[in-house]
């Protein structure tokens, strides 16, 4: 990564296009894979060393933590792409003060999350219908998910600013650090201190915390030529605006999709724990599969939102042409092998001879989505990362909510387990053409409009500065 002048300048702008946003995508892609990692071995601890029970609770508050995760996700990815953009133009005091907003909105999200949802865990879970043997230990578990959620977005929006300063690196070391600390932290609480299901909460929420302030720390002490102090901290309207946006939206989005697992959730427990295990299976192994798109089109956001503050419109149209051309191909080679491996895949899973039939044949269904799943999270990306959220926004949800009535028709009505698999392909096929009319049909051009009249003055200034050169 070079510098200049101070500045964040980051081979996405210029160089090899596609094999700097490969390496770029990587460490995303690395970071994925050890989120999965650590959410396994977190299970282990809580399974083996603090009981059934301890397990089961966890598992129930799993709806909420995930809603709560997915929500930072997305407000991450509007302070990603405003600070992509002020990145991009090299103008010091645009980003800093894109910085200081991010820094303020983490502090005053996190304090009414955690307030807020220390208020509402008991009511919210009394709502899900907690069974009451597992009651309490769910409610505390629950608390100190929000108590800690501070440090979680401090995270997510802090590796959203860095990754938009063009660096992806320390994001994912940072992410290594917190996991193996969790468990160390995790094993300490349980097997010497006995604190059960609390000290492994406490344990995520403190190792959340501290990767929050390494995160500060970096941003400090890495070259991208802004910092961030008390003194200087300051919410900017405009930046503010802008953040909210782009990730309100995408929060939403993330949230939206959750509730629609849940609905047909209550679709699939009526075929029965078979069906229910097998399911679980398909689900881990589709979320593997998706990593290597969802880690290109990450990247590819922070792509399209640097260069197009240099309005380098022909290199984002390469950009997203060349992502989704290598994510196509990749994804025929995973169908084909996903296929080949559809009897062997389950048995990594389960020993249960009638679980595996049951996975084997999702496997097979779902399979075809990888062929065009990177299409879909590549166009998604590239609209928000030209500062327009809100249509991912409606087109997901649109393939999301769509397999509530595909799950029914399909499967419920049929008394055909097999429909849930294909009400899950042909919602996320849906959504994929949704995104692909809107982005081919005038889409993509209007946003370019709109991006052009808001930042006029700045884009002119690039292209002087670069006719100069």
């Amino acid at each position: 990564m070079g510098r200049k002048g101070g500045m964040s300048k980051t081979a996405l702008v210029e160089g090899p296009l596609f094999k700097n946003l490969l390496l770029f995508s990587l460490p995303i892609l690395l970071g994925s894979f050890v989120t999965q990692l650590y959410n396994v071995a977190n299970s282990i601890i809580v399974g083996q060393f603090v009981g059934g029970n301890a397990l089961a609770a966890v598992s129930a508050s799993t709806p909420a933590v995930n809603i709560i995760n997915m929500f930072f996700m997305g407000l991450s990815t509007g302070s990603n792409v405003v600070i992509a953009q002020r990145a991009g133009t090299q103008k010091r005091e645009a980003l800093q003060k894109a910085l200081n907003t991010t820094a303020l909105l983490t502090v005053g999200f996190g304090l009414l999350l955690s307030i807020g949802g220390v208020l509402i865990s008991s009511p919210l879970l009394k709502m899900l219908g907690t069974p009451e043997e597992i009651f309490d230990d769910t409610l505390a578990y629950l608390i100190l998910v929000f108590v800690g959620a501070f440090g979680n977005l401090a995270y997510n929006m802090g590796s959203g600013a860095l990754r938009g300063m063009g660096d992806s690196v320390w994001p994912f070391y940072f992410l290594c650090f917190c996991s193996v600390l969790n468990v160390l932290l995790a094993l300490g609480s349980v097997l010497i201190l006995d604190l059960g299901i609390v000290g492994v909460a406490s344990s995520t929420a403190i190792a959340q915390f501290i990767s929050g302030l390494g995160i500060v720390w970096r941003i400090n002490k890495g070259d991208y030529g802004v910092k961030l102090t008390f003194k200087t901290l300051k919410i900017d309207s405009f930046e503010a605006k802008e953040i909210a946006i782009i990730g309100l939206p995408a929060g939403v989005q993330n949230v939206g999709n959750l509730i629609a697992a849940l609905c047909t959730q209550a679709y699939a427990n009526g075929f029965g724990a078979n069906f229910i295990a097998a399911n679980n299976v398909v689900n881990n192994i589709d979320n593997f599969i998706n990593i290597p798109a969802m880690a290109l089109s990450t990247a590819l956001c922070t792509f399209v939102a640097q260069n197009m503050a240099l309005f380098q419109m022909d290199r984002v149209k390469k950009g997203i042409n060349q992502s989704i051309l290598s994510l196509v191909g990749l994804g025929v080679l995973m169908w084909g092998g996903l296929i080949l491996a559809s009897g062997v895949l389950p048995k990594l899973f389960t020993d249960d001879s009638a679980v595996q039939a049951i996975a084997s044949q999702g496997i097979s269904i779902m399979a075809f989505q990888t062929v065009f799943l990177g299409i879909d999270r590549c166009l998604v990306n590239a609209m928000r990362g030209a500062g327009k959220s809100v249509v991912p926004m409606i087109t997901a949800q649109f393939g999301a909510l769509s397999r509530i009535p595909l799950a029914f028709f399909l499967a419920v009505q049929t008394d055909n387990y097999l429909g849930m698999f294909w009400a899950m392909l042909i919602a996320a096929f849906l959504r994929c053409a949704a995104i692909g009319v809107y982005y081919f049909c005038g889409g993509w051009k209007r946003s370019v409009q709109k991006f052009e009249e808001k930042f006029a003055d700045q884009i002119n200034e690039a292209r002087q500065k670069a006719a100069a050169e």
